[in-house]
């Protein structure tokens, strides 16, 4: 599974935990967002180290690509971490709680839905399969331990 593939999965695995989430009972969306946070965490980690990271060291030829590698994919990620450390101070039962989980779940369909279908593409033109396959090997071998979990 290259790095692209490994993204849309994790993508489409954070898209139906909001989905969870969004639709427990109050009093459960505190042991599903203790779950999910370190895993949206974990995602951002890991897409920088092996993605953005290199691409960035590396140099874009696509001017659109060095745009969102330099400015727009870290205002967002700025955006969502702020958006995260305000949950800290809630209380999941609680309505701005909720709230705030759906205007992070907004900015990220947001970003997903960007990266899905301009960025990856772009990325796509960038690196060889080669490439891709090994960004893809190291994402998979990261995840478990950047979301502290083993296995």
């Amino acid at each position: 599974m290259d790095a692209i593939e490994f993204l849309q999965e994790e993508h489409q695995k954070a898209k139906r935990a909001f989905e969870t989430l969004l639709a427990a009972p109050p009093a459960e969306r505190g042991a599903l967002w203790r779950e999910l946070k370190p895993e949206l965490k974990a995602h951002e980690k890991i897409e920088e180290q092996c993605l953005y990271g290199p691409i960035a060291r590396d140099g874009a030829s696509d001017p659109a690509l060095s745009e969102w590698v330099s400015d727009r994919h870290q205002d967002e990620v700025y955006e969502v971490e702020g958006l995260l450390e305000e949950t800290d101070g809630l209380d999941p039962e609680d309505g701005r709680w909720l709230a705030t989980v759906r205007q992070i779940r907004s900015a990220l369909e947001n970003h997903i839905r960007q990266e899905e279908q301009d960025i990856f593409p772009r990325i796509g033109q960038l690196w060889d399969r080669t490439r891709l396959e090994e960004a893809g090997r190291a994402m998979r071998q990261g995840k478990p331990e950047k979301a502290g979990r083993r296995g």
